[in-house]
């Protein structure tokens, strides 16, 4: 029991001593006691690498993935993890600012991942900008990075994703010239494939590109539907609305009179919140001169 610190210190005038029940050495000690058991439990790298192939992410799972990054501001991939979930918060600069030193330090993969996450960046400004002048500036330095990316190496996956943004930019050589470093003989195989792994991993977005960069390739009209339908599926299953319909709008092309695709954008535009598209599309189906192959509109 303590004694009675009243009468021990009753003839005191100033503030009786505090009581110090543990130690400074203590107190480190117990901290990295605490460190060393959440690195044994959580382990930062593999960690790291579960995320990494994660496209959305919670606000605590952000959070502590900038903890991370503060901790280690020279980690290539925590670095590529913190812009990928951070990209539409950062502006253009800021982005080009934390990925700088990938670019000029990282490996092969990792420059690739950050080219790709640029290419993203300048695409979103590259909408938003009204001007003609400004545009043509944003097109040029998104060529410019294509033109840098191809002249590294990468794996397959990634070429996919450049050939997309090229043929998207109509970049149609460059986009080629990533296509034929995913396959050289069936390169659209090569494509659904990653489309299918990139959809097992939850990565939709990447998914939809592979896709829709399949359904551009595909000669067989039968294909190049299929593909489209999927593509355009795998934006709105990640909630991807207003991006799907833009997809739509790109990459229509010769369905625009196809019936299966028509009742397909009718119901997809309604599950997107945009009732009058799909009246649109609904009424297109009506007039076509195109009998219908399937069942009527639910």
């Amino acid at each position: 029991m303590l004694p009675d610190r009243s009468k021990r210190y009753a003839g005191l005038d100033k503030e009786p001593p505090r009581l110090k029940l543990v130690n400074n050495w203590q107190l480190v000690l117990v901290a990295l006691l605490t460190v060393g058991l959440l690195r044994a439990i959580f382990p930062q790298k593999a960690l790291v690498e579960k995320l990494y192939d994660q496209e959305q992410l919670d606000e605590l799972t952000l959070s502590y993935i900038e903890n991370l990054h503060r901790t280690e501001p020279n980690n290539a991939d925590l670095t590529i993890l913190l812009g990928r979930t951070r990209r539409e918060q950062l502006d253009v600069a800021g982005l080009e600012r934390l990925l700088d030193p990938i670019l000029q330090s990282g490996d092969a993969r990792q420059r690739s991942e950050a080219r790709m996450l640029l290419l993203d960046s300048y695409e979103r400004a590259m909408t938003k900008t009204a001007s003609g002048s400004e545009q043509q500036l944003w097109q040029n330095r998104l060529a410019d990075l294509l033109r840098l990316a191809s002249e590294d190496e990468m794996p397959p996956q990634l070429a996919g994703a450049f050939a997309a943004t090229a043929f998207r930019l109509g970049l149609t050589q460059t986009g080629l010239l990533f296509l034929r470093r995913i396959s050289q003989e069936q390169p659209i195989t090569a494509l659904v494939v990653y489309a299918r792994t990139a959809l097992a991993q939850g990565r939709y977005t990447l998914a939809a590109e592979y896709f829709l960069l399949a359904r551009q390739q595909a000669g067989d009209r039968d294909l190049a539907r299929v593909y489209f339908h999927q593509g355009i599926a795998a934006l709105m299953a990640a909630s991807r609305f207003q991006q799907a319909m833009d997809a739509v709008d790109r990459n229509l092309g010769d369905l625009a009179d196809d019936p299966e695709t028509l009742r397909f954008l009718a119901r997809t535009a309604l599950a997107a919140g945009e009732p009058r598209r799909a009246a649109r599309y609904a009424q297109e189906l009506v007039f076509t001169d195109r009998p219908a192959t399937a069942g009527a509109l639910p």
